[in-house]
């Protein structure tokens, strides 16, 4: 009997760290649509209209807190995409997973994680989650077709963000990207990849205004040949955002984005770069329906890399009409249309989603697509 007693008393004590565990909560999304899409226009073949069955975003994660006393808390979360239409492959942390402490001073996050910068474009974008093809960061989160760092979250970083002042917020993000090359091993510029993101955000009642700067040293892109030996390249980007919900239910947002690329090779720099921006508005109706129309625009390219008009006709544009029911608070109906239209030097696809391959389609070509789908979140 007193060995069961023993028994139970150590049970107990090895459980303990789990029942000091004050919240977690398991959550998620799944998100899927019919789609019909295809892409015409410019001298490719065409891409003929097929239907499709896409998952967007589709999520499962985990988060809590643990109350450390004096007001501070832990906090983690391991949040995970998956295809919910079956195709493809899930891995486990695929999302913003970390662990961090909150309290007075503000909170602080390590891990992989989503910054004011990247959050600035789904504040503004009113396709549900922003997600889909109708999520238009092909406009503002890429530069000459390449995806800037931006729009993804950041790995290995360590994020603080300030306490809130009546709805004011600072944040300091640092991106360690553990790559280090020296200028004798690499035969040419020095690499060290890692990134810093400075910004601040107010949102208050109906009021959302952001603005933050990035620099990533080092990003080694292939696109841009970065990735050779003896090149050094850097990208640095300023983004402003704003929406404003007036009482009459109508919302209204834009974006404006600048991306500067740079190369420096043997003592020879070159650069790349573009303006971009995106306006929006929606009108909520009998509190459960919404109807929203977007337009985004990526400015033609300049600098010293587009010497001999190489960069001339390489604007795009895209818009998004959109429409949602919402079924219950976590329920959603939702149907839309868009259409990205490339210039003649132009071959971006949808950011999400694309309908070429390897998210090119052919210059000139304009990907369109309309849809219908389902979005519950649990």
């Amino acid at each position: 009997m007193q060995k069961k007693l023993i028994a139970l008393a150590i049970a107990g004590l090895a459980s303990a760290p789990v029942f000091a565990q004050t919240n977690v909560t398991v959550y998620g999304v799944v998100d899927v649509t019919a789609e019909s899409v295809a892409a015409k226009g410019g001298d490719a073949p065409e891409i003929d209209r097929r239907t499709r069955v896409t998952s967007n975003s589709s999520l499962i994660g985990f988060r809590g807190t643990e109350d450390l006393g004096n007001g501070l808390k832990a906090l983690f979360q391991i949040e995970s995409g998956f295809n919910a239409d079956g195709t493809g492959t899930s891995t486990l942390a695929t999302r913003d997973t970390f662990v961090g402490l909150t309290g007075g001073f503000g909170t602080l996050q390590l891990g992989k994680v989503s910054s004011i910068m990247r959050a600035a474009g789904a504040k503004v974008d009113f396709n549900p989650a922003a997600t889909g093809i109708g999520f238009q960061a092909a406009t503002y989160g890429t530069i000459a077709g390449v995806v800037t760092p931006t729009d993804v979250r950041l790995n290995n970083a360590v994020m603080y963000t300030t306490p809130s002042f009546s709805g004011l917020i600072g944040q300091v993000t640092y991106s360690a990207g553990e790559k280090r090359v020296s200028p004798d091993v690499n035969g040419g510029e020095g690499i060290n990849a890692q990134s810093y993101q400075f910004a601040g955000a107010y949102e208050n009642g109906p009021v959302y205004v952001s603005a933050g700067y990035a620099l990533y040293k080092d990003l080694q892109v292939a696109g841009f040949g970065g990735n050779a030996a003896g090149v050094s390249d850097d990208m640095k980007n300023t983004r402003v955002a704003a929406k404003y919900s007036f009482p009459t239910n109508t919302t209204v947002s834009a974006l404006y984005d600048r991306a500067k690329y740079e190369q420096s090779e043997a003592g020879f720099d070159t650069d790349i770069k573009r303006n971009a921006w995106m306006v929006g508005v929606e009108q909520k109706f009998a509190g459960n329906q919404a109807v929203y129309l977007q337009y985004a625009r990526s400015q033609e390219l300049k600098g010293d890399a587009c010497d001999f008009d190489a960069c001339d006709n390489t604007d795009f544009a895209q818009w998004t009409l959109g429409y949602t029911y919402s079924l219950s608070k976590r329920t959603m109906v939702k149907a839309y249309y868009t259409r990205l239209n490339n210039e003649r030097n132009s071959d971006v696809d949808f950011y999400l989603s694309g309908v070429g391959s390897g998210g090119f389609v052919g210059a000139g070509q304009d990907p369109n697509g309309f849809g219908v789908g389902l979005r519950h979140s649990f």
